[in-house]
Order: C-alpha cells, then structure tokens, then sequence
C-alpha cells in the first residue's frame, strides 16, 4: 500500500513546475484586466462628475432663481418643488437630437365650496388643469411653457377658460446671470411663483395674492435674472404692463386690467425687479417692485368702443411687496405685505362716473392705492415614508379700495379680514388632500368650508 501511494505521488511531483507556470500567467492576467477595469472606472467616475456639473447648470438654467431659493423644504416642511421647475430639471425625459431634453409635467385641483350661511352658493370645481412642456436644446439654451384649462369647459357660453400661463427661452451664461424672453410669471409673493396645489397651504390660494397681486401674473418681455453662492437671487426686465380702460371688477382691481399678452397694447412698457436672499437653508427674505404707465399713449385709444372714452388720458400703475419664510424642523412661517397704486386716477374715475350716469351703467372705478397683509404658521407631522399631516393657520387682512378720489365711498364688500384655518394631508408629496374653514370677519356671508383635491408631476 505504502509503495503503491509512492509511486501515485511521485508523477504530481513532476507536474508542479508545469502548474506553477499556469498560475503565474493567469495571475498575469488577472491583474491586467484589474488595471483595465480599474482605469475604465476612472473613465466612467470621470464622465458622471462632467454630468453631474452640466445637470446642476441645467437645474439652475430653467428654475427662477426665487423658486431655487424657496422650493427646498426645511425640516420636513411640505413645500415641494413648483411643478414647472421640476419638469425643466427632469432627467429621466426623453431625449432628442444633439443631446436635448424634453420634459412634461402638470398639475391639477378639483375643489368644493360650502358656505356656512347661504348653501344656494354652494359649488364644485375641477379649477384648473395644467400642463407643462420644457425643452433644452443644449447645456444653455431651454424652452419652458404651460397651458391651463380653467373651470373644465371652455366655450362661449361656459365660464372656462383656456391659457398660456408661460411661454418662454431661457439663455444661461452660468448660475448668476441668464436672459430669458416671452411670456413668464412676474417674481411677486410666494402663490404667483409656485402655485401647485401640493405646494400651498389651503384649498384656495389667499386673498391677498388673488385681489392685490394678480396670481396667476405673467407679462410679456425679456428678464436677467440669476442667483449668487451666497444665497442673493435676483430678477430685473422690461415688460408688457397693465390697462385701466380694462378694469371691470373692483374687489381684484389688478386682476381684470392685466393684459396676459393678448393682443397687448405696448405703446409703454413697464419696468420690475426682484431681490430675494437666503442666509442660511430655510430662511427667505425678499421684496419686489413693479411701475409701468397703463395709458399707452394712444391719443384716439379705447379699449372697448361701447365703453367710456379715455382717448389722451394717462395713468400710472405701482406695486410693491415685502416677504418673509422661515422653515425649521418641521415648522413653516410666513408673512408678506404688498400695496399698490393708479396714478392719475381722479381724472380716469371721472370718466368712468360721467360713462355711468350717461348710460345707467356701474363700472368698477379705479382706487388711488389698495393694499393687503397676510401671516401664516404650519407644522408638518410625518407619518412615516412620505406621508404627513400638514396642519395650517392663516389671518390675512386686504382692501382693494383704500383710498378712492373725488371723495368717493369704499364698497365695504372690497375689504376684509380672514381666517383660515386648516390642514393638507399628503400621502406623498406630489398629492395632497385638503380641507380648510374660512372666517370672513366684514363679508360674513362669505363663511365657508372648502375640500379639495391636488396633483402635480
């Protein structure tokens, strides 16, 4: 048995040299392909870093720099971003020639009015249905739009409505400076910016940012605007402006005068800036002005032939606001302040009033100034994953008629103060589920609860 083991070894023994040599190239080999792999890893960490840098331009190029600033949520606070700029930094769309990049988004809400006092006014809505289109043709130059349909049914005989909210190119030269020309949204408030229903707080959008700034406001123009590392974002352009002979609803007086870039009279343009600054994550400060003649120096102009002649008659429109938001551990505050003014508005109302009581009419007349403040607190309950309870308080207080000329008298139904209380549940952030009770403390017959029902994507 012993020899028998002895010569079965003796064989292996002459085969080792053989072997080892095997190992040895194989070892050889194995640490080549190492080095191949290892420097096609470098390759391909190195492309991901040039990606990554060019994605982040891009995100910055086709985003407002005050959404940027105000979209990142602070201790869980539910402020997701606007459903325009996630679309235009969306990198899963599909592509197109040359590297481009098409996007869609949009949002929608369905909402329910019942009034405590008067259920004959009771009503359901699908408000708004929107849809955004983004395109970036390379790492500079975008295109962002959004079309809205109001009120579901746009016809003659229906209340709807369908719009071009934005139309617009974007040139970036880098982070701090970007040209962008067409229709797009003034940099006013918090609503008029980011007004996706999972975005705000409340079924409805404020009052103060319906009746004193006109939200949905957008003008047609050219803007430079940007945003600094150390947190100072800016917007400056010339655009489109308001017309006064337009004015046909006193409780929202910039509302109806607003021309939305149809057939928009141009003979004066108007001027606007923006400045909004973010010292640390979660904190916002800003303000904006806004000052443009509404004449339009037209001297047979009249905007409606069966309508007062305000042919050589000019005005002047004004509006400023002041915000703040601060967002931490789940707590979300906000206050903002805004005022406006007609200039030269005795002599445009005394046209209007001479109009009235020559045809038995009652056109709105134009108050020299109006003005509105609001101040909201939210806390945000997480309730594991993406899901939270989002309660809210507001209190809000707007008179679209501060100060009338000629001695005229205030329509009290064109002020008041409001308390809104509330709260938004969101099964994840893009949707939202809400309900609120509103206090009107002048217009009491205006007390209502409201449900409603929001997307975006």
């Amino acid at each position: 048995m012993a020899a028998t083991a002895l010569t079965v070894a003796t064989p292996a023994l002459a085969e080792e040299p053989s072997l080892q040599t095997e190992i040895t190239l194989l070892k050889a080999q194995v640490a080549e392909q190492q080095q191949q792999i290892a420097a096609q890893n470098a390759q391909l960490a190195a492309q991901a870093k040039q990606l990554q840098e060019i994605d982040a331009r891009l995100q910055t190029a086709t985003a407002p720099a005050s959404v940027l600033a105000t979209s990142a949520p602070a201790g869980g606070a539910p402020t997701p971003t606007s459903t325009s700029t996630l679309a235009a930094a969306d990198n899963g769309s599909t592509g197109g020639r040359g590297g481009s990049d098409t996007t869609i988004g949009g949002y929608g809400e369905i909402s329910y009015n019942g009034y405590v006092h008067d259920a004959s006014r009771n009503q359901a809505d699908l408000k708004r249905f929107v849809l955004f289109f983004g395109h970036r043709f390379n790492d500079r130059i975008s295109f962002n739009s959004e079309v809205e349909v109001e009120h579901a049914v746009a016809s003659s005989g229906d209340k709807g409505e369908v719009e071009i909210e934005q139309a617009y190119l974007n040139y970036a030269f880098n982070p701090a400076l970007n040209v962008k020309t067409g229709l797009f949204l003034m940099p006013f408030g918090f609503i008029n910016r980011n007004h996706e229903p999972p975005v705000f707080y409340g079924v409805e959008r404020n009052e103060v940012e319906r009746r004193i700034i006109p939200s949905t406001w957008r003008e047609g123009g050219v803007s430079i605007w940007g945003s600094t590392p150390f947190g100072l974002s800016y917007d400056v352009g010339v655009t489109t402006g308001f017309d006064f002979a337009k004015l046909d609803d006193a409780s929202a007086p910039l509302l109806g005068t607003h021309q939305e870039l149809q057939l928009a009279h141009a003979a004066n343009l108007s001027v606007y800036g923006s400045l909004e600054y973010t010292p640390t994550p979660g904190v916002l400060i800003g303000g904006a002005v806004f000052s443009g003649k509404t004449g339009h120096a037209n001297a047979d102009f009249k905007a409606d032939p069966t309508g007062p002649n305000f042919a050589g008659i000019g005005g002047r429109v004004t509006l400023w606001d002041v915000h703040a938001r601060i967002q931490h551990s789940g707590f979300d505050v906000e206050a903002l302040y805004t005022r406006g003014s007609f200039a030269n508005s005795a002599a445009i109302d005394q046209i209007i009033l001479d109009y009235n009581t020559a045809n038995g009419a009652e056109r709105a007349i134009l108050p020299s100034s109006f003005y509105g403040w609001l101040v909201q607190g939210a806390y945000s309950f997480s309730l594991g994953g993406d899901v939270t309870l989002n309660p809210f308080v507001r209190y809000e207080k707007y008179d679209t008629q501060a100060k009338l000329p000629l001695g005229l008298t205030a329509d009290p139904t064109n002020r008041d103060r409001v308390l809104t209380t509330g709260f938004s549940f969101h099964p994840l952030h893009e949707v939202v589920v809400k309900i609120d009770y509103q206090k009107f403390f002048e217009n009491k017959n205006n007390d209502r609860i409201n449900l409603g029902l929001g997307y975006m994507f």
